[in-house]
């Protein structure tokens, strides 16, 4: 099922927190970590740019205190805030459950692939519906801006596995 806006991009009718099973928030938290060590509203901004699921304060950092109870995080003080990092224990706990770990990237992958395609589709749709309203001087420039970004693209695409 699609939920459709006649001038939007459809996008199945998922909610981004249903991709989720009861105690995921643990392993988002130590996915994040594993990246680098952040505060507690870096890790909600984290999950919240790769899920699009925005956990409350009021879960995050209850879990984040049980984390460090379980010795999975560790935290430190820095410039009047708690940073938080994972210990060798929050990685074995990672490589324990590798299951939810994989269906977790997977779901990343998803999200990513859809609103990928919701960005192509928007980019489309601005240049269609304003097309008739621009003069010589804005197509020159939106002709440049699709130049560099098709370079760009390009590069993404065809970048050199490191």
């Amino acid at each position: 099922m699609y939920r459709q806006n006649p001038l939007t991009f459809p996008l199945p009718f998922i909610s981004p927190r249903s991709m989720f099973e009861r105690g995921d928030l643990k392993t988002l938290l130590l996915l994040s970590l594993r990246q680098s060590p952040m505060h507690g509203y870096g890790l909600m901004k984290s999950i919240s740019e790769d899920f699009l699921y925005q956990p409350s304060p009021g879960v995050v950092y209850p879990t984040l205190q049980m984390l460090q109870d379980m010795g999975y995080i560790k935290s430190s003080e820095e410039n009047g805030k708690k940073v938080y990092s994972i210990t060798e224990e929050g990685l074995k706990y990672l490589e324990d459950n590798r299951a939810s770990v994989m269906r977790i990237e997977a779901n990343r992958s998803q999200l990513a692939s859809l609103l990928l395609r919701k960005d192509i589709f928007e980019t489309n749709r601005l240049l269609f519906l304003n097309y008739p309203y621009l003069n010589q001087r804005k197509i020159e420039k939106i002709h440049e801006a699709i130049r560099e970004m098709n370079r760009k693209i390009r590069e993404a695409i065809f970048e050199e596995s490191s």
